[in-house]
């Protein structure tokens, strides 16, 4: 039995709906709907093949409040696209920590420029963090969940959308104590990515809304993705995209750092960097995923989850879904990217986790 019929056989962990409640739901679910659908409708194709997928929604979209959008793409081209109550491509939502995987590859932009180093400290560029070896962790484990600080704080530094980046960073440094030594423990939240994210601004000189949309979404050609309004944005879960504008980042990073425009996103190297683990070493203190996810150590690269590994750790299949029950995914060995997109604000993950994994097995087997 492999991993994920192990999966889909447990129940997930409920704790994970604590992460909705850290990023201030009432807000959310507020900008959620300022942000509306688009009036314009995408094209739904459903290649030969893919009928399975078909009816796979059809069966669960109902629990999903009869909303979602689905698109998978071939080698860049869709081979699938289909919507559901009014969702098309240019619905624009919340997409919680689909997020990070965008913020990864911001973060690696940087590491291109040469401006930052993955090995990189946090003391070198944030001298706040001095006390109980907050100063030693390093930019890669702020990425990894493996810092050592908790998931997310009980001030709420992460997901303060009246605050600043630098202000929720000096309070994290203050505030929040490292429960584990740096590298050495996974714990699945907000916070580390904060700092992560504080850093990149100091380092570039620009803000991260800047810096996100510079470095990653115009030269994708991500007309409709943001970071939202606030001076704080939540770097692990704040974003605002679109299945169109999602599934050209996932083609970019299929092609190895080009966009489908031809634009030069990131390197290759700092694909590859992003898409190696980071948990080899650490134990597991709390994840949104049983632990039978969890098949081998290297489960977590920097903001993205290795879900299918090969032998000698080849990635063949990684993602970053969100606890609102968005799943964006990579097929390495097929070429194949997909993106589930929908909005349920309770027991999003939980409704959508299981027919996310079907639908990507489906698609595995192809």
């Amino acid at each position: 039995m492999n991993k994920f019929t192990l999966l889909l056989s447990l129940q997930l962990n409920t704790t994970v709906m604590t992460y909705i409640f850290r990023y201030s739901l009432p807000a959310i679910i507020a900008i959620a709907l300022l942000a509306g659908c688009s009036k314009s409708e995408s094209q739904t194709i459903v290649a030969v093949g893919y009928d399975d997928v078909d009816q796979v929604l059809n069966d669960s979209v109902p629990a999903f409040g009869g909303k979602c959008y689905v698109v998978i793409h071939e080698d860049g081209k869709a081979v699938y696209s289909k919507g559901y109550g009014g969702y098309t491509g240019s619905t624009r939502q919340l997409i919680a920590s689909c997020s990070k995987w965008l913020s990864a590859a911001v973060l690696m932009s940087l590491v291109d420029e040469g401006k930052i180093k993955l090995s990189d400290s946090v003391g070198k560029y944030l001298p706040v963090f001095t006390a109980n070896q907050k100063g030693n962790i390093t930019i890669a484990q702020l990425f990894s969940h493996t810092s050592g600080f908790p998931g997310n704080s009980t001030q709420g530094y992460e997901s303060n959308v009246l605050s600043t980046l630098q202000l929720a960073a000096d309070g994290i440094a203050k505030n929040v104590p490292l429960l584990n030594a740096p590298g050495t423990t996974f714990y699945y939240g907000g916070v580390s990515m904060q700092v992560a994210g504080r850093i990149c601004e100091v380092a570039s000189g620009k803000d991260w809304k800047t810096l996100a949309a510079e470095k990653i979404f115009t030269p994708c050609g991500m007309v409709n993705t943001d970071f939202g309004l606030t001076a704080n944005p939540q770097i692990g879960g704040g974003a605002r995209s679109t299945p169109d504008d999602y599934i050209r980042f996932l083609d970019m990073l299929m092609n190895k750092g080009v966009a489908a425009n031809g634009t030069r996103v990131l390197s290759e190297a700092a694909v590859n960097a992003m898409e190696e683990s980071q948990t080899a070493h650490a134990t597991i203190a709390y994840t949104p995923y049983p632990a039978a996810w969890l098949g081998t150590k290297d489960f977590y690269a920097i903001g993205n989850w290795r879900d299918v590994t090969g032998p000698g750790g080849e990635l063949i299949e990684n993602s970053s879904p969100g606890a609102f029950g968005s799943h964006p995914w990579i097929n390495r060995g097929k070429k194949r990217t997909g993106f589930i997109f929908t909005f349920i604000a309770d027991n999003g993950y939980l409704t959508t986790i299981a027919t996310s994994l079907k639908i990507r097995a489906l698609v595995r087997n192809k």
